[in-house]
């Protein structure tokens, strides 16, 4: 085991992509097997927070205090047996991705940091944008073997649900406490997910490093599609962009059946100009699709058929942009993955802490909530971009504040947090709450749940010490 005690050692782990610069440890500890995590958790009283890869924008991964853990040794990928595969926490997106290259399978999440760590998507339930058509990490975990804060261990199945105590390896049991919280229906990540009769399993999942560390995942892959068709499709108004997603999303035609619907506004497509000149001037808002394709030679007629969808749509088809090779398809999700990387890097240079929201509403206020956004953050006068997965009614809105402007900022946040829960709406969708949405989460839940989520806490870890910090 490798224990870090120096400050210079220390300082790397006390940050991540959020910029929150209040992280302080003692130590950092860096198990190199199972079975060292586990000795160092029997024997340790002091709080800890698990690193992760850094690619986080909640601060859940920055420690407030006590002994930071970091798993980056448990990189083990298996060979894919039977449509699933066995992977260690610290294997990035990439690396899984490149694993499975060539060979005939695939992991759908695709989150737009693509080195976020496995058992960070875990912690978070992370997505992307292939979620509107494949979901979000939990559909596709069949098993984790975790340790909770005391050492611990289980390997926890898909199927065992929380109507039965979860039984340990050691024979102890653990009883899901009452509680009458359910979690919203739409896309979510804000905090732990709860549903009657649910599988043990999806507790863990985006329990935000509070409830255990997972030490190794079994994943569920499926066969690659044949090819993907995919887009950038420009329009002249915001307001087309937003019909022609309700349109697309009512198509009955097995060829207009999109992975992945991505949405740019007119501030994003003006920086965006910067490293793609050829956005045409007269769009104020861009529909990324991305079609995936079962069988070999069928690319044509998938093309053919979303033209001919398109021709009908308010759409500038000479200008759009659409992929003939797999050159394309990555310059297209280059361009989809860029404008985050822009922001991020732009906040970085700052000093600026990242005001981004990850807001998200059932469909039957889409319309509502786009109309909502457009008129407050004109009203506030702040800059801002807008973009992100408008298929499942979640945007990503960047507000971008001078330090004058902060108090305005936090304050049009906050109207449009209160508009989306008044909706039953969720203050976060994919990144998860950690310690900078605490507020919102609070406010998201009420009191009598939280209390409740508490209680499963405790079950779990009695004396507090996974995730100092998040959620609570």
């Amino acid at each position: 085991m490798i224990r870090k005690t120096d400050p210079e050692t220390i300082a790397p782990y006390l940050k991540d992509a959020s910029n929150f610069a209040e992280g302080q440890a003692s130590e950092v500890v860096i198990p190199e097997t199972r079975e060292e995590l586990i000795g160092f958790l029997k024997e340790n009283q002091n709080p800890i927070t698990l690193a992760g890869a850094g690619t986080g924008l909640t601060a859940s991964r920055v420690p407030l205090s006590g002994i930071v853990v970091s798993l980056e040794r448990f990189k083990k990928m298996d060979p894919v047996l039977n449509g699933t595969i066995r992977v260690g926490p610290a294997v990035t997106l990439k690396a899984l991705q490149d694993h499975l290259e060539n060979s005939g399978w695939f992991y759908p999440p695709n989150p737009t940091e693509w080195l976020a760590s496995i058992g960070g998507t875990l912690a978070t339930n992370a997505s992307g944008a292939r979620s509107y058509k494949y979901g979000t990490t939990r559909q596709f975990v069949l098993a984790a073997d975790i340790a909770l804060a005391d050492g611990r261990t289980v390997s926890v199945q898909r199927g065992v649900t929380i109507d039965q105590p979860l039984r340990l390896d050691d024979g102890s049991t653990i009883d899901f406490p009452p509680v009458n919280f359910k979690s919203p229906d739409c896309k979510n990540a804000a905090g732990y997910f709860v549903q009657p009769e649910m599988d043990w399993l999806d507790l863990f999942i985006g329990s935000d490093g509070t409830l255990c560390i997972f030490t190794e995942c079994t994943l569920q892959v499926l066969p690659a599609p044949a090819d993907f068709l995919s887009g950038i499709l420009f329009m002249e108004q915001e307001e087309m962009c937003w019909q022609l997603l309700e349109t697309i999303k009512s198509s009955s035609s097995p060829m207009i059946s999109p992975c992945s619907l991505e949405y740019f506004d007119y501030r994003s497509l003006q920086r965006l100009k910067q490293k793609f000149s050829n956005i045409p001037d007269r769009a104020c808002a861009a529909l990324f699709f991305e079609q995936d394709i079962d069988k070999q030679g069928e690319y044509d007629l998938y093309l053919e058929t979303w033209y001919e969808f398109l021709e009908k749509e308010k759409v500038l088809l000479d200008d759009s942009w659409f992929s003939q090779g797999p050159k394309d398809i990555k310059k297209f999700n280059d361009f989809r993955h860029e404008l985050p990387l822009m922001i991020n890097e732009e906040n970085s240079r700052l000093g600026r802490v990242k005001m981004g929201t990850d807001l998200a509403v059932g469909d039957n206020y889409f319309r509502r909530m786009m109309e909502f956004y457009r008129d407050q953050l004109t009203t506030s006068g702040l800059d801002y971009v807008m973009f992100g997965h408008i298929g499942d009614n979640h945007l990503h809105i960047n507000l971008l504040p001078d330090t004058k402007q902060i108090p305005l900022a936090r304050e049009t946040y906050a109207k449009l947090v209160d508009r989306v829960l008044r909706w039953g709406g969720t203050i976060s969708a994919e990144h998860g709450v950690g310690k900078l949405k605490k507020e919102y989460y609070h406010k998201m839940i009420g009191e009598q749940a939280l209390a409740e989520l508490r209680e499963i806490k405790k079950s779990m870890d009695p004396q507090g010490r996974l995730g100092l910090g998040n959620l609570f």
